[in-house]
C-alpha cells in the first residue's frame, strides 16, 4: 500500500489541488470563470476519495451511484466516473488505492457491481475489472442513411436543458447490460465541458423530451460525433437519425457508434461503395471495435440472485480470487470476494459458501467471473484468455446454460 492518507473530499481544501489535477492530466474544464461550477457538477451526488501527500490532495477518485440492466432485472452500480493523479505523485500507487476504497464504501453502501471506463486495458484488471464487449463506431456519410425525410422540426437543447436530458436518457430503451447514472450533475457537467457541443430532441404530446440525441461537430462539413442519443422506441430513433439524414447538405461525414442490438450498416446505401471510395481520406468509414469498458462484481449474492435463465441448471463449485484485496485498507469492512462457493445458474439462481466433493471446480479471478455472469465472453473464450480454469464438461455445460444477450452499457461512465 501507498504511504498516503486516503479521506474523503473536502471541497475547503481539495477543490483547486482537485482541479489542478485534471488540469494536468488533460481534462481541462475550459473556461476559467465556469471551472469551478463545472468541477462542482462534475463530482455533485457523488462519493469522491482523495490521496493525500504532503498535507495536500495528489489523487482522487470519483463514484457516482446507478444501475445495471441484467435480463429484466436492475443491480445498483458504483460508477467510477473519474480517477487522475497529479505529475508529482505518478507510481505510488495512489490511483488503484484510492479507487480500491471508493469501491469498498460504494460495496458497504449496496451497490452490487462496480464499472468504469479504462485508458488502457491491464490497469484495472489489478482491482478485479474485467472487459465488456467490444463498441463498435464508424464514420457514415448521412446522405445514405435509409431512412424517411425528416418531417418536423427538432427542438434544439443546451445546457440549461440538462435536466430534460437527463430524465429522456433514464427513460430510453434499455436492454441487457444497459447503465443509468444517478443525478443530473453527469449529465449537465458533460454538456457544459466542451462550449461547441449541441443537442438536439423532440417532445412527446404531453411536452416532455420524449428522445433527443447529443453531438459534437467539427469544423464547416464534420465529421461531426454523436455523444450519445437517447429514444423509447424504434420510430424515435428513426427521427434521430432523419436528423442526421437533414445535415448532410453541409456535414460529410457524422462519427457514431452501433447503437445497441442495430447494425448500422443495415440502414445505410451502398455502404461498401462508399467505405471504398473514402478509404484514407478525411471521412475514412473503417470501423473501430474497442472494449474500453469494464466491470466486477462487488455483491455476489445479488448479482447471482438476477441470473433467472430459462432451461436447465449448471452447479458447480467455484474457487474465486480477487487481487483487490491487496489494495484495500486493512480496516476495511468489505474485504473483496476471494474464497471458494458453491454456484447454482439456472431459472433460480443461487450462491453459498463452501463447496461439495461431487461437483466440477471452477477457478477464476473475479474479473472473469464477471465477464462469464455479464455474457461478456462465453467459458470457453474466458478459458483461452483469462484466469479462468475448469474441466472441459464444466466448460461446455456454462456455455449451454449462459445464453445471455449481448451486454451493452450505452452511457459513458
Amino acid at each position: 500500500m501507498p504511504c498516503a492518507t486516503i479521506r474523503p473530499y473536502n471541497p475547503d481544501c481539495d477543490r483547486l489541488p482537485c482541479i489542478r489535477i485534471m488540469e494536468e492530466i488533460g481534462w481541462g474544464l475550459g473556461d476559467e470563470k465556469e471551472t469551478g461550477a463545472l468541477f462542482d457538477s462534475y463530482i455533485s451526488e457523488c462519493d469522491v476519495l482523495v490521496a493525500e501527500l504532503n498535507g495536500e490532495a495528489e489523487s482522487f477518485a470519483v463514484c457516482r451511484s446507478g444501475n445495471l440492466r441484467y435480463l429484466e432485472k436492475d443491480v445498483p452500480v458504483g460508477f467510477i466516473t473519474g480517477v487522475g493523479t497529479s505529475r508529482i505523485a505518478r507510481g505510488r500507487g495512489l490511483a488503484l488505492a484510492t479507487t480500491a476504497s471508493v469501491l469498498e464504501r460504494a460495496a458497504c453502501s449496496g451497490a452490487a457491481v462496480g464499472r468504469l471506463g479504462v485508458f488502457d486495458q491491464g490497469f484495472y484488471d489489478r482491482l478485479g475489472f474485467g472487459s465488456l464487449g467490444y463498441v463498435r463506431s464508424s464514420t457514415i456519410d448521412p446522405c445514405r442513411l435509409q431512412v424517411p425525410k425528416l418531417a418536423r422540426v427538432p427542438r434544439r437543447l443546451t445546457a440549461d436543458d440538462a435536466e430534460d436530458m437527463h430524465a429522456c436518457r433514464l427513460r430510453r430503451m434499455r436492454w441487457h447490460g444497459a447503465c443509468n447514472l444517478d443525478g443530473v450533475g453527469t449529465t449537465r457537467c458533460e454538456m457544459a465541458w466542451e462550449k461547441s457541443k449541441f443537442g438536439l430532441g423532440f417532445n412527446s404530446d404531453d411536452g416532455r423530451l420524449s428522445h433527443c440525441m447529443f453531438v459534437k461537430p467539427k469544423g464547416e462539413h464534420g465529421p461531426y460525433n454523436v455523444d450519445w442519443m437517447a429514444y423509447e422506441t424504434p420510430e424515435q430513433f428513426i427521427e434521430l437519425l432523419s436528423v442526421l439524414k437533414s445535415l448532410g447538405d453541409q456535414v460529410h461525414g457524422i462519427a457514431i457508434a452501433d447503437p445497441p442490438h442495430v447494425q448500422l450498416q443495415d440502414m445505410l446505401e451502398t455502404p461498401f461503395l462508399t467505405l471504398r471510395s473514402r478509404d484514407g481520406g478525411t471521412f475514412d468509414m473503417k470501423p473501430r471495435s474497442n472494449a474500453w469498458e469494464q466491470i466486477r462484481i462487488l455483491d455476489l449474492d445479488a448479482c447471482i440472485a438476477a441470473v433467472q435463465l430459462p432451461g436447465e441448471t449448471v452447479r458447480f463449485n467455484l474457487q474465486l480470487h480477487d487481487p483487490i484485496t491487496e489494495w484495500l485498507p486493512a480496516d476495511a469492512t468489505w474485504k473483496g470476494l476471494a474464497g471458494s462457493y458453491v454456484v447454482t445458474f439456472g431459472p433460480k439462481s443461487s450462491i453459498e459458501s463452501g463447496s461439495e466433493d461431487t461437483l466440477q471446480t471452477l477457478a477464476a479471478s473475479v474479473g472473469a467471473f464477471t465477464r462469464l455472469w455479464i455474457g461478456a465472453r462465453p467459458a470457453a473464450s474466458l478459458a483461452i484468455s483469462d484466469q479462468f480454469e475448469c474441466e472441459p464438461g464444466l466448460c461446455i455445460d456454462l456455455d449451454r446454460v449462459m445464453r445471455l444477450p449481448t451486454p451493452i452499457s450505452d452511457w459513458d461512465a
